[in-house]
């Protein structure tokens, strides 16, 4: 009878499952073909869709089971957040998914955008010699087919190697080597150095300055346009003179600091585009991935797809003052623009003015 007694005094627990909560998603459709779509993605709604018929497979789940986001819903996440820059639980909130989601969906697209597209958008075109005659029509220099420059990306403290990543401002960040034409279209991009490696080196230790040395150009002669700290070489040429007496070399100088002007526009109008770009607070690797994302989508903004090639990576090596002297191909070269800027060709074509 006690036995019985206690059974019944026994309070019985039952734990239910926890109700799972689905907020009701957010849908853009209503501004599809208009200029908020534009400016909420960054990307007009035709070629929002051709970003996603390319990176699709990288998207899609397995199956649609708690309410998976579709391969549109996940793209305008990621789209979202690269123009703006926002915190990822203020993108969620907009979005109505979780903040994980959020992160899940920018590393799927990121992912799938540097696999698919990034070969095919950022590289030379193959109409290299309208690259030339527009830089030429700008500002008078002849046989430029793009102008380089370095710009730093802000990131979070990383763990391991913290030192490295502390640029000349005392900041954490990442230093981004790109190389543009005249339209601020981007025909390179190498984002693997850590933000204390001087632009020279990040140059030297990429597959653009083994191509070049190699004997590579874009087209027969051409050269790039780069500031003082890139070193004389025969396809790239510096401002290497500071105070110029002759009127050849001023009207040298002159025109080089036009013409690169075009690189610090590009830098300007993507870090303008993406937000993002001013502060990642991500892990350095996962920071060079959306840079080299932003790049792609910056310039299909600009232009249409072109063909393969490919792109720059990792290598390790030594600050790169030691190969400046003694050029002679880059003297040679460096003579022809002062004849360029001398002769009497050039006043009748550019100024169209006799001397």
């Amino acid at each position: 009878n006690r036995s019985s007694e206690s059974s019944e005094n026994e309070e019985v627990i039952v734990v239910y499952r926890r109700q799972r909560i689905c907020r009701p998603r957010t849908e853009f459709d209503t501004f599809e073909n208009t200029y908020e779509y534009n400016e909420l993605f960054r990307l007009s709604f035709q070629k929002f869709q051709m970003v996603l018929e390319n990176i699709v497979p990288f998207l899609q789940h397995e199956t649609a089971r708690n309410h998976a986001l579709t391969p549109k819903q996940q793209l305008q996440i990621a789209l979202h957040w690269l123009g703006t820059g926002a915190q990822f639980h203020a993108i969620a909130d907009m979005h109505g998914v979780s903040k994980s989601s959020v992160c899940r969906a920018i590393q799927n697209v990121v992912h799938g955008i540097n696999n698919n597209l990034f070969h095919v958008l950022v590289q030379w075109p193959n109409n290299v010699y309208e690259i030339i005659q527009k830089f030429s029509d700008r500002s008078g220099m002849p046989l430029v087919c793009g102008a380089i420059d370095g710009t730093l990306i802000k990131i979070d403290a990383p763990s391991a190697h913290e030192p490295a990543f502390v640029d000349r401002n005392g900041k954490h960040s990442l230093n981004v080597m790109l190389v543009c034409g005249p339209d601020c279209t981007f025909y390179f991009c190498n984002a693997n150095w850590p933000g204390s490696v001087n632009d020279a080196r990040v140059l030297r230790r990429s597959s653009l300055y083994t191509r070049m040395e190699q004997g590579w150009r874009p087209a027969p002669d051409a050269v790039l346009i780069g500031d003082s700290i890139y070193p004389l070489r025969s396809w790239l040429i510096p401002p290497l003179l500071r105070n110029p007496d002759d009127p050849a070399q001023l009207r040298f100088v002159r025109a080089h600091k036009k013409t690169r002007w075009i690189i610090e526009s590009a830098i300007g109008i993507l870090k303008e585009k993406f937000p993002c770009l001013n502060y990642l607070r991500v892990k350095p690797a996962y920071a060079c991935n959306i840079i080299k994302a932003c790049v792609t989508l910056c310039n299909l903004t600009k232009h249409e797809a072109v063909n393969y090639d490919d792109e720059d990576f990792r290598d390790d090596g030594n600050e790169m003052r030691e190969e400046v002297e003694d050029n002679d191909a880059g003297n040679k070269k460096l003579q022809f623009f002062y004849n360029h800027f001398n002769s009497k060709y050039f006043f009748v074509i550019y100024y169209n003015m006799e001397l």
